[in-house]
């Protein structure tokens, strides 16, 4: 049988696996969506500086509690389809070292040979911490020593306490948070008043999954508080990534669109794109209030970040080249094309 991809090469092995996208949010890849893309019958959902990012978690029919785990990237072509020739030569380099066993334990001389591949990369700490929680919680195992001071903390916060927690307690609390429960309401109430470093990290684990309804209506008054500090509005943006395509989510930053500040319009690209998608209407609203930032850098990065994205690119390219286009938004639209290819 000759092996053509990724999906392929697992299958053969006779390994179990289970697939993680670590592009922009990290989340679960269904293994039947995993291998049309990898045998490139779809596009790549997410990708990020034209690149597929991968956790694959695999491991033998004797071996279930001893998984392996490649983190992978691998470029795109410019539709938007795994690059053929990338996923090759990482196979190749794989079979020349373990043939078709991957579940045999490599020596330290394989292993160094493996991470010379430029395929395999090394996810930032925020990235493998939610990855990680989500794995543990998939397969029901304890949470990480970590978790018991971060809930804690989180529950009750000191005033030096959160410089004690380390990253991944916070993400196995807030993948395990249940709707109703106590750490839940801690984390509504507090979320605003955390210490500017443990809000971040509590900002950057709630934008891998979907917060309970109770935190999400907070968040959501928090994004609308006008009183509240900036940051602390962006903040609560980004937290509810998981959200973006509740109404009530969509709306609540659409009203305030012409107040919106440039990182908010970058994070609502970044993380609420499922929103733009969905609606041709919201999507010029949102690239006119781009445009009328004046700021032609700024067009050009998220419109081809929307370019980029298979759900938003049809629909951008679209409402781009009409013939009726607001004037702010035509001439920065001339602008960005003059300039960069689509």
């Amino acid at each position: 049988m000759t092996i053509t991809n990724l999906a392929e090469l697992l299958n053969s092995s006779q390994s179990d696996y289970l697939i993680y996208d670590l592009g922009r949010i990290v989340q679960p890849i269904a293994v039947t969506e995993f291998a049309e893309i990898c045998a490139q019958q779809r596009p790549y959902p997410y990708p990020l500086q034209h690149h597929a990012w991968f956790a694959v978690v695999f491991w033998g029919a004797q071996q279930p509690a001893e998984p392996f785990i490649w983190f992978l990237k691998f470029p795109l072509d410019e539709r938007g389809l795994l690059n053929h020739l990338a996923q090759q030569e990482f196979i190749a380099q794989v079979l020349a070292l373990l043939g078709q066993q991957l579940t045999h334990a490599l020596t330290p001389e394989q292993e160094q040979q493996l991470q010379q591949s430029p395929y395999l990369f090394l996810p930032a700490e925020a990235k493998r911490a939610a990855f990680h929680a989500k794995l543990t919680h998939h397969w029901q195992h304890a949470p990480s020593a970590f978790y018991d001071l971060a809930k804690a903390e989180l529950e009750q916060p000191s005033a030096e306490g959160w410089q004690q927690i380390g990253l991944q307690g916070i993400h196995d609390v807030i993948t395990r948070l249940e709707p109703n429960s106590s750490t839940c309401q801690a984390i509504a109430n507090h979320f605003a008043h955390y210490p500017e470093p443990l809000q971040n990290a509590v900002t950057e684990a709630l934008e891998h999954g979907v917060p309970p309804p109770l935190l999400a209506n907070q968040l959501q008054q928090l994004m609308q508080q006008p009183t509240a500090p900036a940051a602390v509005r962006l903040n609560a943006l980004r937290a509810l990534a998981g959200c973006a395509l509740q109404a009530t989510v969509y709306e609540s930053w659409e009203q305030q669109l012409e107040q919106a500040s440039v990182d908010e319009l970058v994070i609502i690209a970044a993380r609420h794109w499922p929103a733009l998608a969905h609606s041709s209407p919201r999507l010029e609203r949102y690239l006119m209030q781009v445009a009328k930032q004046n700021n032609p850098a700024l067009f050009a990065g998220l419109v081809r970040d929307l370019l980029q994205l298979p759900s938003t690119r049809v629909a951008a390219l679209s409402l781009l080249q009409r013939n009726d286009l607001p004037a702010v938004l035509y001439q920065a639209w001339q602008q960005f094309i003059g300039t960069h290819s689509t």
